[in-house]
């Protein structure tokens, strides 16, 4: 595991204890969203915005297609692979939970209905964008009795209820609980610990999360919690969602160059929100005035280690870190190995 090639982070309003106290209030927690047959305000009473569909626990599914890779991931580790009757194309974990097994079925939202249902699923796993991309599928879903789990976390204080509800969806909260305390434990032991005091004394860091817009992420967005975590400091931290709810934010050539000389580190996703190589990065001229292009600290990190909500967070934050303060790196703390 090593970054690829040669926006600071401010601290989140989510410090790591508060982040790390959830584990006592999850069970009460939840995290939804809207489909077409739940609109938003319908859901169980105590419910936050937008609550929708059956509330976690009250049935569980046993035949689930996951179209996003990190649902998919999170109920692997779970031990809920045999619950398992389709997925994405995008799935990248190769974990030992997925040791012998035989993968099901590709699925995505180009398919026809009659595909899903020849699966005879319980339940399928999306982000409401594959809802809006393809609502006419999801309602024909629906109206042959497939539910819906339309769930969406971007932001790290959503992380561990968004863990215990999918836990909860297919009868293994307990396994999700015990997840959550050692995640969570491990963050704490990862956490970069310098300059508590003095945070502004950190790198300045800016993460790109579209190189062909400059785009970033928003201040609250998990991969900026993730490298806060690692020790950096979040220099686009007035940055904006390009829409409301999203965790991408714009950014532009006039700001970022307003704040080049605070930039020490740059570091750009890498996945299929980003397709961007490295000729490119390097190739933008605006970019040439920042310490981080004149000092050869240009780094490219795997997107599904860094946005998306999975237990794989502690791979990009060992990454992110060893990226941000190598000299911090103890050799024999390698962490997991990327599959």
């Amino acid at each position: 595991m090593s970054a690829i090639i040669n926006g600071p982070v401010k601290a989140s309003k989510w410090p790591l204890a508060a982040l790390l106290a959830l584990c006592l209030w999850l069970p009460a927690a939840g995290v939804w969203a809207q489909t077409e047959t739940n609109p938003a305000g319908a859901g169980p009473a105590g419910a936050g915005p937008g609550a929708a569909g059956t509330r976690a626990g009250e049935a569980k599914a046993r035949r689930i297609i996951s179209l996003y890779a990190a649902d998919t991931e999170i109920l692997l580790r779970l031990g809920a692979r045999d619950s398992l009757v389709g997925i994405s194309r995008q799935e990248t974990y190769g974990g030992p939970e997925t040791e012998g097994w035989e993968r099901p079925p590709e699925f995505s939202i180009h398919d026809d209905a009659e595909k899903f249902m020849a699966a005879e699923a319980d339940y399928v796993l999306l982000r409401p964008m594959h809802l809006s991309a393809a609502s006419a599928l999801f309602d024909t879903l629906e109206k042959t009795g497939i539910k819906l789990w339309v769930r969406q976390c971007t932001e790290a204080k959503d992380l561990y209820a968004f863990w215990q509800e999918l836990g909860e969806l297919v009868g293994r909260g307990e396994e999700a609980k015990s997840m959550i305390a050692e995640f969570g434990k491990k963050i704490e032991e990862l956490a970069y610990r310098g300059d508590q005091a003095k945070p502004e004394a950190r790198p300045g860091v800016f993460l790109e999360s579209i190189h062909e817009e400059i785009k970033t992420f928003t201040a609250e967005s998990i991969p900026i919690w993730l490298l806060t975590l690692a020790g950096g400091r979040n220099v686009a931290v007035d940055a904006e969602p390009t829409r409301p709810g999203q965790i991408v934010a714009n950014y532009g050539p006039e700001r970022l160059l307003e704040k080049a000389d605070q930039i020490d580190v740059f570091i750009s996703q890498e996945g299929p929100m980003n397709k961007v190589d490295t000729a490119a990065i390097l190739g933008r001229q605006i970019y040439s005035v920042m310490p981080a292009f004149k000092n050869g600290r240009v780094y490219r990190v795997p997107e599904e280690l860094i946005s998306r909500p999975s237990p794989s967070l502690i791979e990009g934050l060992i990454l992110l870190k060893e990226t941000i303060h190598p000299a911090q790196i103890n050799p024999t703390q390698t962490g997991p190995k990327r599959p």
